[in-house]
Protein backbone atom coordinates (compact mmCIF):
# COMPACT_ATOMS: atom_id res chain seq x y z
CA UNK A 1 0.00 0.00 0.00
CA UNK A 2 0.85 3.49 -0.55
CA UNK A 3 -0.22 5.00 2.79
CA UNK A 4 1.56 4.79 6.29
CA UNK A 5 0.22 2.12 8.41
CA UNK A 6 1.29 1.69 12.15
CA UNK A 7 -0.06 -1.21 14.74
CA UNK A 8 0.53 1.23 17.36
CA UNK A 9 -1.02 4.36 18.68
CA UNK A 10 0.52 7.14 18.05
CA UNK A 11 -1.52 9.71 19.80
CA UNK A 12 -2.56 11.30 16.70
CA UNK A 13 -5.60 10.94 13.75
CA UNK A 14 -4.32 11.17 10.66
CA UNK A 15 -2.65 8.72 8.08
CA UNK A 16 -1.11 6.87 10.90
CA UNK A 17 -4.50 6.81 12.75
CA UNK A 18 -4.26 6.39 16.84
CA UNK A 19 -6.07 7.59 19.93
CA UNK A 20 -4.50 10.77 22.14
CA UNK A 21 -2.68 10.39 25.16
CA UNK A 22 -4.28 13.88 26.04
CA UNK A 23 -7.62 12.70 25.48
CA UNK A 24 -9.82 12.20 28.71
CA UNK A 25 -10.47 8.44 29.72
CA UNK A 26 -8.12 7.49 27.51
CA UNK A 27 -5.22 4.82 27.18
CA UNK A 28 -2.87 4.78 24.43
CA UNK A 29 -2.47 1.09 23.18
CA UNK A 30 1.68 -0.08 22.33
CA UNK A 31 0.77 -2.96 20.55
CA UNK A 32 1.70 -5.37 23.27
CA UNK A 33 0.53 -6.36 26.72
CA UNK A 34 -2.72 -5.60 28.09
CA UNK A 35 -4.45 -2.00 28.52
CA UNK A 36 -7.95 -3.27 29.44
CA UNK A 37 -8.88 -2.62 32.98
CA UNK A 38 -10.52 -5.39 34.89
CA UNK A 39 -9.88 -8.03 31.82
CA UNK A 40 -12.69 -10.51 31.17
CA UNK A 41 -12.35 -14.01 30.10
CA UNK A 42 -12.93 -13.25 26.52
CA UNK A 43 -9.08 -11.58 26.65
CA UNK A 44 -7.42 -12.46 29.24
CA UNK A 45 -6.51 -15.58 30.94
CA UNK A 46 -10.17 -16.68 32.31
CA UNK A 47 -10.90 -12.86 33.36
CA UNK A 48 -9.17 -13.24 36.38
CA UNK A 49 -6.01 -10.78 35.85
CA UNK A 50 -6.14 -7.49 34.57
CA UNK A 51 -4.57 -3.60 34.91
CA UNK A 52 -6.26 -1.86 37.23
CA UNK A 53 -6.41 2.26 37.06
CA UNK A 54 -3.54 2.54 38.58
CA UNK A 55 -1.47 0.77 36.79
CA UNK A 56 -1.24 -2.73 39.38
CA UNK A 57 -2.14 -5.95 37.81
CA UNK A 58 -5.43 -7.29 39.78
CA UNK A 59 -5.04 -10.60 41.72
CA UNK A 60 -7.48 -13.31 41.33
CA UNK A 61 -11.02 -13.12 42.98
CA UNK A 62 -10.27 -15.19 46.10
CA UNK A 63 -13.87 -15.05 47.14
CA UNK A 64 -15.06 -16.88 43.94
CA UNK A 65 -12.26 -19.57 45.49
CA UNK A 66 -13.73 -19.84 48.85
CA UNK A 67 -17.30 -20.10 48.02
CA UNK A 68 -16.87 -23.03 45.19
CA UNK A 69 -14.72 -24.84 47.69
CA UNK A 70 -17.44 -24.68 50.83
CA UNK A 71 -20.10 -25.02 48.18
CA UNK A 72 -18.38 -28.52 46.56
CA UNK A 73 -16.57 -29.52 49.82
CA UNK A 74 -13.09 -29.13 48.06
CA UNK A 75 -10.31 -29.28 50.71
CA UNK A 76 -12.87 -30.49 53.26
CA UNK A 77 -16.29 -31.74 53.92
CA UNK A 78 -19.15 -29.43 52.06
CA UNK A 79 -22.13 -27.47 53.67
CA UNK A 80 -24.33 -28.45 51.04
CA UNK A 81 -26.06 -31.48 51.48
CA UNK A 82 -26.59 -34.32 48.62
CA UNK A 83 -30.51 -33.56 48.61
CA UNK A 84 -29.94 -29.44 48.98
CA UNK A 85 -27.08 -30.25 46.11
CA UNK A 86 -29.91 -31.37 43.47
CA UNK A 87 -31.24 -27.66 43.56
CA UNK A 88 -27.87 -25.81 42.99
CA UNK A 89 -25.59 -24.55 40.15
CA UNK A 90 -22.70 -22.28 39.72
CA UNK A 91 -21.18 -20.62 37.24
CA UNK A 92 -18.88 -17.54 36.69
CA UNK A 93 -19.27 -14.62 34.58
CA UNK A 94 -17.69 -11.03 34.62
CA UNK A 95 -19.89 -9.79 37.24
CA UNK A 96 -18.81 -12.77 39.81
CA UNK A 97 -20.10 -15.95 40.97
CA UNK A 98 -23.57 -16.89 40.33
CA UNK A 99 -25.02 -19.48 42.93
CA UNK A 100 -28.77 -20.34 40.59
CA UNK A 101 -31.04 -21.90 43.28
CA UNK A 102 -33.94 -23.31 41.72
CA UNK A 103 -36.94 -26.09 41.90
CA UNK A 104 -37.94 -29.29 40.67
CA UNK A 105 -41.05 -31.09 39.82
CA UNK A 106 -40.91 -32.86 43.53
CA UNK A 107 -39.49 -30.18 45.60
CA UNK A 108 -40.34 -26.19 45.25
CA UNK A 109 -38.24 -23.46 46.85
CA UNK A 110 -41.58 -21.53 47.15
CA UNK A 111 -45.15 -22.05 47.55
CA UNK A 112 -47.28 -22.69 44.21
CA UNK A 113 -48.04 -18.87 42.99
CA UNK A 114 -46.65 -17.40 46.08
CA UNK A 115 -43.44 -15.31 47.52
CA UNK A 116 -43.91 -17.70 50.27
CA UNK A 117 -40.69 -19.65 50.62
CA UNK A 118 -40.72 -23.38 51.77
CA UNK A 119 -39.44 -24.76 54.85
CA UNK A 120 -36.77 -26.57 52.80
CA UNK A 121 -36.00 -23.13 50.67
CA UNK A 122 -35.59 -21.45 54.26
CA UNK A 123 -32.94 -24.33 55.28
CA UNK A 124 -31.46 -23.73 51.85
CA UNK A 125 -31.04 -20.23 51.81
CA UNK A 126 -29.77 -19.96 55.30
CA UNK A 127 -26.86 -22.41 53.83
CA UNK A 128 -26.23 -20.28 51.13
CA UNK A 129 -25.96 -17.21 54.02
CA UNK A 130 -23.57 -19.10 55.81
CA UNK A 131 -21.14 -19.92 53.17
CA UNK A 132 -21.30 -16.57 51.68
CA UNK A 133 -20.49 -15.08 55.14
CA UNK A 134 -16.90 -16.50 54.04
CA UNK A 135 -16.17 -13.00 52.06
CA UNK A 136 -17.81 -9.51 52.46
CA UNK A 137 -18.52 -9.36 48.67
CA UNK A 138 -21.23 -7.44 47.70
CA UNK A 139 -24.43 -9.89 46.64
CA UNK A 140 -26.80 -9.12 44.45
CA UNK A 141 -30.12 -11.28 44.45
CA UNK A 142 -32.49 -11.88 41.36
CA UNK A 143 -35.76 -13.41 41.21
CA UNK A 144 -36.95 -15.64 38.17
CA UNK A 145 -40.46 -17.32 37.26
CA UNK A 146 -42.03 -19.46 34.43
CA UNK A 147 -44.50 -17.83 32.36
CA UNK A 148 -48.19 -18.87 32.73
CA UNK A 149 -49.91 -20.74 30.45
CA UNK A 150 -52.62 -18.68 29.46
CA UNK A 151 -52.17 -14.65 29.04
CA UNK A 152 -53.55 -12.66 31.67
CA UNK A 153 -54.85 -9.53 32.13
CA UNK A 154 -53.33 -8.95 35.46
CA UNK A 155 -49.82 -11.14 35.03
CA UNK A 156 -48.13 -11.47 38.07
CA UNK A 157 -45.07 -12.39 37.45
CA UNK A 158 -43.35 -9.27 38.11
CA UNK A 159 -44.88 -8.98 41.53
CA UNK A 160 -44.19 -12.79 42.09
CA UNK A 161 -40.34 -12.72 40.77
CA UNK A 162 -39.35 -9.41 42.71
CA UNK A 163 -41.04 -10.62 45.84
CA UNK A 164 -39.65 -14.24 45.81
CA UNK A 165 -35.92 -12.42 45.54
CA UNK A 166 -36.96 -10.06 48.25
CA UNK A 167 -38.44 -12.80 50.85
CA UNK A 168 -34.38 -14.47 49.64
CA UNK A 169 -32.98 -11.22 51.09
CA UNK A 170 -34.73 -11.20 54.14
CA UNK A 171 -33.69 -14.69 55.03
CA UNK A 172 -29.84 -14.09 54.37
CA UNK A 173 -30.21 -11.33 56.56
CA UNK A 174 -31.87 -12.85 59.62
CA UNK A 175 -29.32 -15.42 58.81
CA UNK A 176 -26.28 -13.14 59.24
CA UNK A 177 -25.33 -11.40 56.12
CA UNK A 178 -25.03 -8.11 57.04
CA UNK A 179 -27.42 -5.64 55.28
CA UNK A 180 -25.11 -3.10 53.72
CA UNK A 181 -23.52 -6.07 51.73
CA UNK A 182 -26.75 -6.30 49.58
CA UNK A 183 -26.06 -3.92 46.12
CA UNK A 184 -29.60 -4.88 44.16
CA UNK A 185 -32.65 -6.93 44.30
CA UNK A 186 -34.16 -7.40 41.61
CA UNK A 187 -37.08 -9.52 39.75
CA UNK A 188 -36.70 -10.42 36.45
CA UNK A 189 -40.41 -12.08 35.50
CA UNK A 190 -40.32 -14.83 32.94
CA UNK A 191 -37.92 -13.09 30.81
CA UNK A 192 -34.29 -15.05 31.21
CA UNK A 193 -35.98 -18.37 31.29
CA UNK A 194 -33.48 -21.46 32.24
CA UNK A 195 -35.24 -24.04 30.14
CA UNK A 196 -36.40 -23.68 26.79
CA UNK A 197 -39.92 -24.54 27.65
CA UNK A 198 -40.80 -21.59 29.42
CA UNK A 199 -43.73 -23.47 31.50
CA UNK A 200 -40.88 -25.45 33.14
CA UNK A 201 -40.58 -25.68 36.95
CA UNK A 202 -37.21 -25.22 36.70
CA UNK A 203 -37.76 -21.06 35.19
CA UNK A 204 -38.66 -20.78 39.32
CA UNK A 205 -35.54 -19.95 40.46
CA UNK A 206 -33.19 -17.38 42.60
CA UNK A 207 -30.09 -16.33 41.80
CA UNK A 208 -27.76 -15.42 44.09
CA UNK A 209 -24.38 -13.46 42.61
CA UNK A 210 -21.18 -13.15 44.69
CA UNK A 211 -19.85 -9.86 42.81
CA UNK A 212 -16.11 -9.41 42.30
CA UNK A 213 -14.57 -6.38 44.20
Amino acid sequence: PDIPISRTSAGGDGAFGGVSPFAEDTQTRTGVGATDQEATMANHSQGRFGVTRDGRESAPDEAIRKIEEALMGLGGESLVSKEMSKHIITRVTDEGLIIELFSTSDQRLFEPGTAEPTPFYEELARVIARVTNKVTNAIAIGGHVRSRPVVLADNPVWPLSAGRASATRQILESAGVAAPRIHRVTGHADRRPSEQNLLSVRNNRIEVTILRN
